[in-house]
């Protein structure tokens, strides 16, 4: 049995069955949607990550070694910073921030000690005693401050802002909105006239999840108003109105009702399913409405039941194969190496798999049941918008030449800009620039050499000189090689302190010894004269380490920079000194390097992919290459115009942005296909090929044309978000669907008629 006898005897089964497949659709629907009610959000960027791949294992070693590797920094400004109130009111606020729950350690200059010779030997004493409350004790402190090699770290260069570094005591199980709660509700009880500026990794996973709430609650139904104005002006119906979005309402609650059921939570990227549904699950059921209306003008006398079973005979074949290949786009995110992403994957493809069964069970059996709408006796209904695309048509077939040499010339040029095609997965870049968490970590940034935080995790004899001198080449080769890598900090940093002040303070003595034991002397005496917890940072044991964490801070920039640091780094420990001490890149500045590599892979894989099968399948259904070409080039062609067009204005590939050639793919395919099946269908019932293209255009036309407004409206309800990334993505989806869309209506028929291909006559 072919493609075309299961339609017709599934429209039989419609006729006869209208009201139970109504009845078992909605009961259904109850039953999934019990569970989208329980769904819960995932904004984590670990998640993100294959739970075996090694970053992952080398955070959940930092968590268990040094209680975590998340930070929060809150920056403090003030014009009379050093005032006796001011730092009064600062030593309050480092108490109330270390009382609250999940904050452990936190350095500012009221904790900083700073390693001072003595005869013999070194005293460790804290850089702020007692508070001055002169002009003279002012100024000696600050004289401290200069010396001590703080400034630019924990204190401005002009000193007026100083930072509070808190370690955060987990990295996986808390709930982030009370600590974002707690936080803020300390700073704001401080903040003035102080101004304070809070920068923290789980704090901006709070506040994703907070906005990708209120992106839902603001998307899906401004998406629907669109949607449903769009075709209440094409189609002037209820039913046309009404059912497709059944149909998608219906396909959103059975896919977030299978993740309810399966306990899978709603990631970042998963929040665009809706939208994506929105825009695309109506498709199927606008091509079905949109060819029994117009069936219905040319033969008002004919039933309802007789238009209907033309319209499935017509669309049987071309609708199942626009699914099955809008399937196969996002399908292909299964090659993608991101977990999310090859959910993703499988989520939008089960919600396109739901609209195109419901749209050829659900939609049938409606209107089987109810009347046609009166306005389709007319003659001349949708006549301007046939005139117009039977003239687009006729017209791109009598300049082909001209018009496909232009068509070339611009798609060679927007292709060039792949070439400044970047990848940012920064979750910070989400916000506008003006938002909270961006003018804080700019704050941040251009005070402190930045918010980002790049761990090493060096495992070995750390006391060992050869290991600390195979960490001292690596920081300064980072730093040497990395102007964002703004500050270091490690084991060797307070080895040399106290090597220079064991020798009289003299600079020249600020190296590493060469003598293991006396490594070892120097860190008894700071346990003796000073405070072991100072280490609990970076040694996992104050006698006998054998892990010791390196900080790198990183100012605010675009992650493909910090993939480029992550290889370098890489590289950098294989080729020198792997074997003698095992380092391993770990911390959130590395985990978003890692993820920006994996973005632009995955995405790479699944696109060629992706072209590949449809390529394969066109070819199969048209027994042509040359049909298989022609029905792929369009959106290959709006693919590679699109990415460009994003190189040259400077929109970076994310997570979200990914996503563009799924869209592309699984869509643009749709208009060629039903093009190229009724230009087909138009010859082989004797029509000439000019004739065929303006008949296509004439039954077809409409179909594809509100297909595509339809996508390009219901795409445009992201404009509202309150991510950058996810406002760009909802233009860029718009501007790329209208290429497929001009390249159905406008290109292929231009190209058809210039090379005239044997496949449409067989």
């Amino acid at each position: 049995m072919n493609i075309r006898d299961f339609s017709r005897r599934l429209f039989d089964f419609d006729a006869h069955y209208p009201r139970t497949i109504i009845a078992g659709v909605i009961f259904i629907t109850v039953i999934l949607g019990w569970k989208v009610f329980n769904l819960e959000l995932d904004p984590g960027l670990k998640s993100m990550l294959p739970r075996d791949h090694k970053i992952v294992h080398s955070m959940e070693k930092v968590d268990e070694l040094f209680s975590g590797s998340d930070i929060i920094i809150v920056a403090v400004e003030s014009d009379s910073l050093f005032s006796f109130s001011t730092l009064q009111k600062l030593s309050a606020f480092q108490d109330s921030l270390e009382s609250i729950e999940l904050i452990g350690k936190v350095t500012s200059i009221f904790t900083q000690k700073h390693i001072l010779p003595e005869e013999d030997g070194f005293v460790i004493e804290p850089l702020l005693v007692d508070i001055p409350d002169d002009s003279a004790g002012q100024s000696e402190l600050i004289s401290k401050l200069k010396q001590s090699g703080i400034v630019g770290n924990l204190v401005s260069n002009d000193f007026n802002k100083l930072c509070f570094i808190g370690q955060i005591t987990s990295s996986f199980a808390y709930d982030e909105f009370e600590f974002r709660k707690r936080v803020f509700e300390l700073v704001n009880r401080f903040s003035s006239p102080e101004n304070f500026y809070v920068s923290s990794l789980p704090i901006t996973r709070a506040t994703v999840i907070e906005y990708m709430q209120r992106d839902l609650r603001v998307f899906i139904p401004i998406a629907l108003g669109l949607g449903i104005l769009l075709l209440m002006i094409s189609f002037r119906s209820w039913t046309g109105v009404f059912l497709p979005f059944f149909v998608v309402g219906f396909s959103i609650i059975w896919t977030f009702g299978i993740m309810g059921w399966l306990d899978m939570p709603v990631a970042f990227i998963g929040t665009l399913i809706p939208i994506m549904l929105i825009a695309i699950a109506n498709n199927y059921g606008i091509h079905i409405i949109s060819h029994y209306y117009e069936f219905s003008i040319l033969d008002p006398e004919a039933t309802r039941g007789s238009i209907l079973r033309k319209t499935i005979r017509k669309l049987g074949v071309p609708i199942f194969l626009a699914g099955l290949t809008t399937m196969i786009s996002f399908l292909s995110l299964l090659f993608h190496v991101l977990p999310r992403a090859r959910e993703m994957g499988l989520l939008i493809s089960f919600g396109i798999l739901v609209a195109f069964l419901l749209s050829i069970l659900l939609i049938p059996a409606v209107l089987v049941l109810v009347p046609r709408p009166t306005y389709l006796n007319k003659k001349d209904s949708f006549s301007g918008i046939n005139k117009f695309l039977v003239g687009l048509g006729r017209a791109f077939t009598k300049f082909r030449i001209p018009v496909l040499i232009l068509l070339f010339s611009v798609g060679v040029w927007l292709s060039m800009g792949i070439n400044e095609l970047k990848v940012d997965t920064n979750p910070d870049h989400y916000f506008p620039n003006d938002s909270r968490l961006r003018v804080a970590n700019t704050k941040i940034s251009e005070a402190f050499g930045g918010s980002t935080q790049m761990h090493i995790l060096v495992e070995g004899d750390i006391f060992d000189p050869e290991t600390l001198h195979n960490i001292e080449m690596l920081t300064d080769h980072i730093k040497e090689t990395h102007e964002i890598v703004t500050k270091s900090y490690s084991i060797v940093d307070v080895i040399k302190k106290m090597n220079a002040g064991f020798n009289g303070g003299d600079p020249a003595y600020e190296i590493i010894p060469d003598d293991r034991e006396l490594i070892s002397q120097y860190m008894f005496l700071y346990s003796i004269t000073g405070d072991g917890d100072d280490f609990d940072l970076i040694l996992d044991d104050m006698e006998e380490p054998s892990f010791t964490q390196v900080f790198l801070r990183l100012k605010e920039v675009q992650t493909f920079t910090i993939a480029e640091i992550v290889d370098d780094t890489e590289q950098f420990i294989q080729a020198n000194f792997y074997d003698e001490s095992p380092m391993e890149l770990t911390g959130g500045a590395a985990l978003l390097g890692v993820l920006t590599r994996m973005v632009l892979r995955g995405q790479l894989i699944s696109l060629c992919f992706s072209i590949l099968i449809i390529l394969f399948i066109m070819t199969l259904v048209f027994r042509s290459i040359t049909g298989g070409l022609l029905a792929t080039l369009p959106m290959v062609v709006s693919v590679v115009m699109m990415f460009g067009l994003m190189g040259y204005l400077d929109i970076p590939l994310n997570m979200t942005t990914s996503m563009l050639t799924g869209i592309l793919v699984g869509v643009g395919v749709d208009y060629t296909v039903h093009f190229l099946w009724h230009l087909r269908d138009h010859i082989r019932e004797g029509d000439s090929l000019d004739d065929a293209i303006a008949n296509t255009l004439l039954i077809s036309g409409k179909g594809i044309l509100f297909n595509g407004l339809s996508v390009i409206v219901g795409f445009s309800a992201l404009l509202f978000s309150v991510f950058v990334p996810v406002q760009i993505f909802g233009i860029l989806v718009m501007g790329s669907i209208s290429f497929c869309l001009f390249g159905a209506l406008a290109t292929l028929p231009a190209l058809t008629s210039l090379i005239n291909p044997k496949f449409l006559y067989r």
